[in-house]
């Protein structure tokens, strides 16, 4: 039977930011056999380039040109994916359309950027994907997932460090924490994941790493990933055991990560976690 156009996949525009994210969801789409608009706005493109059927360079502040891309490729439906660092936010140019949207935001942490654009995007008829809509086994399952269970001591260091990190990321702050001894050692704010793991976990090895989403997280967006980069960050440092939240973390490479965590002796958990108002995150395999 020959495919008709109706057959075939309606194509999807993959706004990138930098990381290993947009990688794995430009190559999911096209597992799945959808066209692929690429348009990066931080971050090194080369593996990009080689994925989409089409590839654009450009700022975050050019939403107008942005725009005129979907146009171009007849495409309704969006994927945003990748870190824009916030000095890329401060520093970029807003043309009028960006202007309008967010030049008069009295606040612009995340959520309010991304919901700006959301809105923008829906009122022209173009749909803002949820960001495993094409990969979601990427989302971390419940349990003891390395080869190594945390001890009674990294447990209790694992469930605070959660529990912080779900009152950064109510405010929309950060999803890191970093715990030793039942002693907050970090806390992530701009600086990012990384950044944070290595600045809490230099005051002392063994520490823990809590990793959560929003309380009311919005899955075509900015939901908490950890990977490669994570784990490296974490050798660094000497820290023990990475927690992060069951059924809305995405986990990168997870093959590589458990070998790599098992080699370096790292424990890795996902922990189911209450709903808001609730009480301490529990396990539940």
């Amino acid at each position: 039977m020959t495919e008709t156009a109706a057959d075939r996949p309606a194509p999807v525009c993959l706004v990138a930011g930098d990381g290993r994210l947009p990688v794995l969801l430009a190559k999911a789409a096209k597992a799945r056999g959808v066209p692929l608009l690429c348009v990066q706005i931080s971050g090194e493109g080369a593996e990009l380039r080689d994925v989409a059927d089409w590839y654009h360079r450009l700022e975050f502040g050019a939403w107008a040109e942005g725009l005129a891309l979907l146009r171009r490729h007849q495409i309704s439906r969006v994927l945003l994916a990748g870190v824009v660092t916030r000095q890329e936010i401060l520093a970029s140019a807003l043309d009028d359309v960006a202007g309008r949207a967010i030049g008069r935001l009295a606040d612009r942490r995340d959520q309010a950027l991304f919901q700006q654009l959301a809105g923008l995007l829906g009122m022209l008829g173009i749909e803002l994907l949820p960001q495993t809509a094409f990969a979601p086994d990427l989302l971390a399952p419940a349990g003891v997932l390395s080869a190594r269970e945390p001890s009674p001591e990294e447990w209790d260091d694992a469930r605070l460090a959660l529990r912080v990190a779900s009152g950064l990321a109510a405010m929309d702050v950060g999803q890191t924490a970093v715990v030793r001894r039942g002693i907050v050692l970090a806390v992530e704010a701009a600086e990012g994941t990384d950044t944070a793991i290595r600045r809490g976990g230099a005051m002392s090895g063994g520490a823990a790493v809590g990793k959560v989403s929003r309380p009311r997280q919005d899955p075509r967006f900015d939901l908490p990933a950890v990977g490669l980069e994570t784990l490296a960050a974490m050798r660094d440092v000497k820290a023990a055991v990475l927690a992060v939240e069951a059924g809305r973390t995405l986990m990168l490479d997870r093959a590589e990560l458990m070998a790599q965590a098992d080699a370096a002796g790292i424990s890795i958990v996902a922990v189911e976690m209450p709903a808001p108002g609730g009480t301490d995150p529990t396990v539940s395999w």
